[in-house]
């Protein structure tokens, strides 16, 4: 049996510095016997190291041992736990020895979880009371039922009155006395069935929320059972930690671009569904994706041969019939742009103050030490931590497609010189005050690059024009040659001057027998790359004016029908 620090079977050391929380619970002194004594030991959680997909629990609890074996057990430990992973160490002033530990399921005849427990008992004195108010409307119907039986035997009244027995007074006032009554019982009926309906609808509200607590927290729990020999007596602290699904972390940002820096403010997104709240602990966020499992990867035998036949013409159309609808018809390769444009959002942080989390190295991960404690609730509601805040100082530009779209769109280009890796996740994006929207953050090291779009500059104008087109059929006899010009206009309307990357393409061709070729161009491209992007960095001072201008052709068998050419 290993522990988490890769001793075996060892002393839990009498000379081992005390650790761990000073209130931790104690579970009092435990006396061996003929048979190992098997008390359930009181832990309180402690620290939790939280994965990108899972979490790493730490508990702690305190006990007294006279010399001896004894088995201690640890209980209502959650579903979500991996029974593999659970380890124990101790240390104190008592000598002892670990001598084994397991893991094992035990089940309740009630939910062993106080917040369940008490939404049972509020349920069962709703119920209680229902079932009074109901014994009370039996009791006002017999009533109602009464008095109706007496007020239907006015023939006799009125005999008695004939005979001189009651006076018109004493009639009239017998009269009042059963339509007051009534009234009276019809009120209260009236009430005790308003009372009913609200105690109906805050046992079915609570019904729907016990439920749920169920669900994530049913009548099974985990257990675990530790060995040990005491060699002499003393205080022990005994340390368990395992490792919990259910549980994540989700980097969030929000990025503030204030003229020459770039605010970003780093969040976390923490939710755990095992069933278990987590109050009051040491929480550390973990870059690190752990596997129970590392497997060094083996190649497969590649194997290679000729092409099966195709399917008749008739089963490719009705294969084709079925095809989704919203699968749209692919676009020509090489006309794709990666142009990253801010996805517009509703504004939802708030920023407010936190101190930074501390930041270290653990193997090839980073860990981010939460200041302070906190609380998570153990049923998937998910709340936000603050990793830290930092600013960079990052260059402003522009870029524009304008063969997708006429706009020039700012840029930020900046390293990332903070100790935090930024994992890919959510930012919402602010310059000054002004929401700007949603963007994706990729993942980004300390020291790599970082891009942010802030969205369209409208005081920056581009167009883009097809001024020539041209075939030429005398080229070669089976051959043609279509040849295209294009004329890409930028104006800096601003009093600053403007840095502006312009990109443009070539159509790359599929086929051998297709050509395609830049003519000219002028000013010459910065960057022109395999799959035929062009890029022009040009500079325009304020007020100013530049033109890009450049052909291309493509050559092509004269028979031959091709997709994607510009009209």
């Amino acid at each position: 049996m290993m522990n988490p620090r890769g001793r075996g079977l060892s002393d839990f050391g009498a000379g081992a510095q005390r650790g761990g929380p000073p209130d931790a619970p104690r579970s009092g002194s435990i006396k061996p016997t003929t048979e190992p004594t098997m008390p359930d030991l009181t832990t309180a959680l402690d620290a939790v190291t939280l994965f990108p997909d899972r979490a790493r629990v730490t508990r702690r609890g305190r006990l007294t041992l006279e010399p001896g074996q004894h088995r201690i057990d640890v209980t209502d430990l959650p579903l979500a736990l991996l029974p593999e992973s659970v380890r124990a160490t101790g240390r104190g002033t008592a000598r002892a020895r670990l001598l084994g530990l397991r893991t094992e399921m035990r089940h309740y005849v009630e939910t062993p979880v106080e917040a369940v427990r008490e939404l049972e008992a509020r349920i069962q004195a709703l119920q209680d009371d229902d079932a009074d108010l109901a014994a009370r409307g039996e009791g006002l119907a017999k009533s109602i039922k009464a008095l109706d039986a007496l007020a239907a035997e006015s023939a006799v009244f009125a005999r008695g009155l004939v005979l001189r027995h009651r006076t018109p007074e004493d009639q009239g006032a017998l009269y009042d006395f059963l339509a007051a009554r009534e009234q009276t019982l019809q009120s209260e009926t009236l009430a005790l069935a308003r009372r009913r309906r609200d105690l109906a609808r805050e046992i079915n509200r609570l019904q729907r929320e016990l439920a749920g607590l169920q669900s994530a927290r049913p009548r099974q729990r985990w257990a675990a059972r530790i060995e040990v020999e005491a060699l002499s007596a003393g205080d022990l602290e005994i340390e368990l930690t395992y490792l919990v699904h259910e549980a994540r972390w989700t980097p969030l940002y929000d990025l503030r671009f204030t003229g020459e820096e770039l605010e970003v403010t780093y969040l976390a997104e923490v939710a755990q569904g095992t069933g278990e709240d987590w109050p009051d602990v040491r929480l550390t966020l973990s870059t690190a994706r752990p596997a129970l499992d590392l497997v060094i990867p083996e190649l497969d035998p590649w194997y290679v041969g000729p092409r099966p036949p195709s399917p008749p013409r008739g089963k490719m159309v009705a294969a084709r019939s079925m095809a989704p609808q919203a699968m749209a018809a692919p676009a020509p390769a090489g006309f794709s742009l990666d142009l990253d444009v801010t996805a517009e959002g509703p504004p939802e942080m708030a920023f407010l103050e936190a101190p930074a989390a501390e930041v270290s190295e653990s193997g090839v991960a980073l860990t981010y030490q939460i200041a302070g404690r906190a609380d998570v609730p153990g049923n998937h509601d998910a709340r936000k931590v603050t990793v830290g805040t930092f600013r960079l100082r990052p260059a402003l530009d522009l870029v524009t497609a304008p063969r997708r779209e006429p706009v020039c769109y700012r840029r930020l280009t900046g390293k990332n010189e903070s100790p935090f890796t930024l994992l890919p996740g959510s930012a919402q994006l602010f310059e000054g005050d002004e929401y700007l929207g949603a963007t994706q953050i990729g993942h980004t090291a300390p020291g790599q690059e970082l891009k942010l779009a802030l969205g369209a500059d409208e005081r920056v104008r581009v167009e883009r024009k097809l001024t020539a087109r041209s075939v030429d059929k005398t080229f070669l006899a089976d051959r043609r040659r279509i040849r295209w010009s294009y004329r890409i206009e930028v104006e800096n309307l601003r009093d600053v001057a403007q840095t502006v990357l312009v990109r443009d393409q070539l159509p790359v061709a599929r086929h051998e027998q297709i050509k395609v070729k830049l003519e000219a161009a002028d000013p010459k491209p910065t960057k022109q790359t395999e799959l035929n992007q062009l890029d022009w960095k040009l500079t325009l001072g304020p007020g100013t004016r530049q033109v890009v201008a450049f052909d291309f052709s493509v050559e092509l068998p004269r028979e031959m029908v091709v997709d994607g050419l510009p009209g």
